[in-house]
């Protein structure tokens, strides 16, 4: 069952450290996976920036998680990664901005996790197809996302789903793949 993320759901930070690796350290200003975790959790529990509950849908088999999706509007990144950077800046780590990673009028996927022990169970489809529709009901006419350039199970999934790359952009000294899907 796909639903809204709450503030108390947990696990939500291990599902996103598990899909962004090394950018969950420049997310947080952390190396430690143990304050990584706690600073995500606070980026969860808060209203508004781009990994907030709001912007999180789960995925639950029975009572357990089993994954998750972040998608929010593009136009919007600089209003979501404000509080981020606040927040990192009361650990005097200065930055103007996080790196590139949409374009406008873009519903942005920032994030997509399984629980190893559910992969293979067509979760993460379902995940998309949620987001996709949920993207058609706010007008949107492109759903966007970020596929690592070596990662590629994931980028041939995204394919299958009707994914097109577009460019590629760098995010914590690595290379992306931005890819599109037009919704119209």
């Amino acid at each position: 069952m796909i639903t809204q993320a709450k503030k108390t759901d947990k696990n939500l930070s291990t599902l996103i450290v598990n899909a962004i690796g090394e950018i969950a350290n420049t997310l947080t200003g952390e190396n430690e996976k143990k304050k990584i975790l706690e600073t995500l959790d606070f980026y969860i529990s808060m209203d508004i920036n781009r990994l907030s509950y709001n912007n999180i849908c789960t995925y639950k088999v029975g009572s357990e998680l089993a994954g998750l999706i972040i998608a929010y509007d593009s136009n919007r990144v600089n209003e979501l990664d404000n509080p981020m950077l606040q927040h990192l800046a009361s650990k005097d780590i200065y930055l103007d901005s996080f790196d590139k990673e949409c374009f406008i009028d873009e519903f942005y996927i920032d994030t997509i996790s399984v629980f190893e022990e559910f992969q293979g169970r067509g979760i993460a489809k379902g995940l998309f197809a949620f987001i996709e529709e949920k993207a058609k009901a706010l007008g949107f006419d492109k759903l966007s996302l970020l596929v690592d350039v070596e990662n590629l199970v994931a980028l041939s999934l995204y394919e299958k789903i009707g994914f097109k790359k577009n460019t590629i952009l760098k995010l914590s000294n690595h290379e992306y793949i931005h890819m599109l899907k037009n919704l119209s």
